[in-house]
């Protein structure tokens, strides 16, 4: 019963902010993922250079633009379904239901992190499949698939994504200080910059205490957000 009921609060939240506006937005950048992940194999050719030669480096890569872009969404979620309905006081509206407060922002909570989750694992296969498609039409690279490679990766991808799923939660804890809707977009394109980046095939996310530390914070984070809601004043 209680699970249906969270089913249902999830459902209405998702319709109330029309999440298909936000699923067609993500591939929009898939699309844009997938040009850049060609573009940058030729423009190395045309300067002489030879980093991306394999799918290791090629898949490191999309990996690294799926994580950055959607830490960017995590928190652009946040702000819109939890930020902004605190800011413009319509959370007021959402708590004279007869459900539990906690409950309201558990639902949203559980939307960010579902959308970005299925939003890694979903942009890293189309991603690296459209380029390998396309690879083994162009030839960008000629390195080969192997069964061991492709396991691998899924389990990076996995990995990623569970990650992901908490860290995106870490820009609630800045826009929450002040309801600032502009502090928690900036912060998460702040977060995405450190996780994003990659210094000749180094990533602080290569690091794996690193990802499991900051996810185990984001989720630290959803938790203190709406663990004494029920007594808090929301004015």
């Amino acid at each position: 019963m209680a699970v249906t009921k969270m089913l249902k609060l999830i459902c209405l939240e998702m319709k109330k902010h029309k999440m298909f506006g936000y699923i067609k937005a993500a591939f929009i950048a898939n699309i844009i993922m997938i040009l850049l992940a060609c573009i940058i194999p030729i423009i190395e050719r045309i300067e002489g250079e030879e980093y991306f030669i394999n799918f290791d480096m090629m898949f490191m890569m999309i990996n690294t633009m799926v994580r950055g872009t959607f830490i960017i969404f995590s928190g652009v979620l946040i702000a819109k379904l939890i930020i902004d309905e605190y800011k413009k006081k319509t959370m007021q509206l959402l708590f004279i239901y007869p459900q539990k407060r906690h409950k309201f922002i558990l639902a949203k909570l559980v939307i960010v992190s579902l959308f970005t989750f299925l939003s890694v694992v979903l942009s890293n296969f189309i991603v690296s499949a459209a380029f390998y498609g396309i690879n083994s039409i162009a030839h960008l690279i000629t390195d080969q698939l192997t069964l061991e490679f492709i396991l691998e990766q899924a389990i990076t991808v996995l990995f990623s994504a569970v990650s992901l799923a908490g860290i995106g939660l870490i820009p609630l804890y800045f826009g929450m200080i002040k309801k600032s809707v502009p502090a928690t977009i900036v912060s998460a394109i702040l977060l995405s910059s450190v996780i994003g980046s990659n210094f000749a095939g180094f990533s602080l996310f290569n690091v794996v205490a690193i990802p499991v530390t900051l996810a185990a914070i984001g989720f630290i984070f959803a938790y203190l957000s709406f663990r004494n809601i029920e007594n808090v004043d929301v004015l």
